[in-house]
């Protein structure tokens, strides 16, 4: 299910993101870690960043807050993925209002887990698709520009 996407899990303690990098390997999916935003930032900000963000809620430079700034940064899309001790209904409201694609608390269940991780990849490769497209369509459209209206006719 996981070939091909990456996550790149930002905390600086070892609990409870070190259960989570193992869930996900489990499903195949490639991980890299940052132990602040600043680290968050020069990986997202490198061709090709991972498709997906997992960010504790406290960081030693930042907050949850911060890694969703940065990785509306990113060099493509990416999607964040808020992980919380504890469930918190109004925090969890407030994360998805700020643009968080997610929030989830242990324990990680397999099934639940790879449900988010499915829908999250889905919409990155969607958002990452647009983008080329949006791209492609606005070279062409420089090109086009770049040739002269008018034709002359030599006989």
């Amino acid at each position: 299910m996981g070939e091909g996407i990456r996550a790149l899990l930002l905390h600086s303690l070892r609990h409870p993101l070190a259960a989570l990098r193992q869930a996900l390997e489990g499903q195949g999916i490639k991980t890299v870690h940052a132990r602040n935003c600043a680290e968050a930032t020069r990986l997202l900000q490198k061709p090709g960043p991972p498709h997906l963000l997992f960010t504790d809620t406290q960081l030693p430079d930042g907050n949850w807050a911060d890694a969703i700034r940065i990785a509306q940064k990113a060099a493509d899309p990416v999607d964040v993925i808020v992980v919380s001790r504890l469930v918190d209904v109004q925090f969890y409201i407030e994360v998805l209002q700020s643009g968080a694609f997610d929030f989830i608390a242990p324990p990680f269940e397999d099934a639940e887990l790879a449900h988010v991780v499915r829908c999250a990849a889905g919409n990155v490769e969607a958002r990452r698709h647009a983008k080329s497209k949006a791209e492609q369509a606005a070279t062409a459209s420089l090109a086009s520009a770049q040739r002269p209206l008018f034709r002359s006719f030599k006989n």
